[in-house]
């Protein structure tokens, strides 16, 4: 890689919001890799060890992170949906979510940010939802996501204290990009009004520039206002 090119990574480039950042950073000259489980279904993309070896590729090609956003996220399949009451959780759905939600972002977290950028702003960024706050909780209901949520933005909460002292330029948030048309939010739209993915995607985006050191791990929403944990 050039020293004049910024390297960008997204995590879900298969989905509405992750493949629409993933063009929108293209345009603005960034040297994107993305990344899917569609795109690559011989590899468990989310798995430790596809994550450290692949964070091992690009330490050995000198290749450091401007920008790196994880937008992979589990809501719903063909076999488990949210749960409305308390006698809907189900084990394997609560394990998938927190499979997909927040463990891996632990994970990229461990294996990527020391390849982030040092000596310039660097961001690293998780798409959650606002239903994981805690506090503006007043509906109920969704346990299994809410909760796999709550911990993603405690994550970057916690990770976000322990990198200012490793990297002063790095930036952690978690982002609630809001009511998207994509196939994870569609079953529950209903007749709200909602962004497109790239309108979300355009947003996100501008959130991300937006960002001084004082909002690491913070939990915004996608006009970029401060969510409460």
């Amino acid at each position: 890689m050039s020293a004049s090119k910024k390297a960008a990574l997204v995590f879900g480039v298969s989905g509405g919001i992750g493949s629409n950042i993933y063009s929108n950073l293209k345009r603005k000259k960034f040297e994107v890799y993305g990344f899917s489980r569609t795109t690559e279904p011989n590899n468990n993309i989310i798995s430790e060890k596809y994550l450290k070896d692949l964070s091992l590729k690009f330490i050995e090609q000198n290749i450091k992170i401007k920008i790196f956003i994880n937008a992979i996220g589990f809501l719903h399949d063909n076999y488990y949906s949210p749960e409305k009451k308390l006698q809907d959780i189900n084990l394997e759905y609560m394990k998938k979510c927190f499979e997909i939600n927040t463990i891996p972002t632990a994970l990229m977290i461990k294996y990527f940010c020391p390849l982030m950028t040092k000596d310039e702003k660097s961001i690293f960024a998780s798409i959650s939802a606002k239903v994981g706050s805690i506090s503006d909780n007043y509906l109920g209901g969704w346990y299994s996501y809410r909760a796999s949520k709550a911990a993603l933005n405690q994550i970057i909460k916690t990770s976000s204290i322990e990198q200012k002292r490793l990297n002063k330029n790095l930036i952690m948030v978690s982002v609630h990009p809001g009511t998207v048309n994509t196939r994870l939010s569609k079953p529950f739209i209903g007749k709200r009004k909602v962004q497109t993915p790239s309108e979300a995607a355009i947003k996100i985006i501008n959130l991300l520039e937006t960002l001084t050191l004082e909002d690491s791990g913070l939990f915004f929403d996608y006009n970029n206002n401060i969510i409460p944990f």
